[in-house]
């Protein structure tokens, strides 16, 4: 069974989440999914999620498409969860192509493949946040 992993915050669960989660299961059997509490908790370039993880965590648990879902704090977290199953492949954003990201030296050194998912449309929670903030203030 070929094990995949990819992680990130999935705040305001929305169709290009769906899309990520629908490509990388084309690459495994099964899928993990590392649900990232609060990014902005380490990195202050990135936003607090609107969502609770419990809330994220539901919707997740309600995608076909994941298999399990792992909380997690940190990038140190990250990389534990990393070294904690037996994985064959991470799926991660094609931004990520050519820059340095957590776990990357760790997964070329394990022989665990990298692949670089699509991003082929329009839809992101800032776009969904500028929506909502239209039709609120018409």
């Amino acid at each position: 069974m070929r094990v995949g992993i990819t992680f990130s915050t999935f705040d305001l669960l929305h169709a290009g989440h769906i899309k990520m989660l629908e490509e990388a299961k084309t690459q495994c059997d099964y899928l993990i999914v590392g649900l990232q509490l609060d990014p902005s908790l380490n990195r202050a370039e990135k936003n607090a999620p609107t969502q609770t993880i419990t809330e994220r965590y539901i919707q997740l648990k309600g995608c076909k498409h994941v298999d399990e879902i792992v909380p997690y704090v940190s990038e140190q977290d990250l990389e534990d969860i990393l070294r904690s199953f037996k994985l064959d492949v991470r799926i991660i954003g094609e931004e990520y192509r050519d820059k340095p990201f957590t776990g990357r030296e760790y997964c070329q050194t394990k022989g665990i493949e990298l692949y670089f998912n699509t991003r082929d449309h329009r839809f992101s929670s800032s776009g969904l946040r500028k929506q909502v903030k239209i039709a609120e203030d018409k």
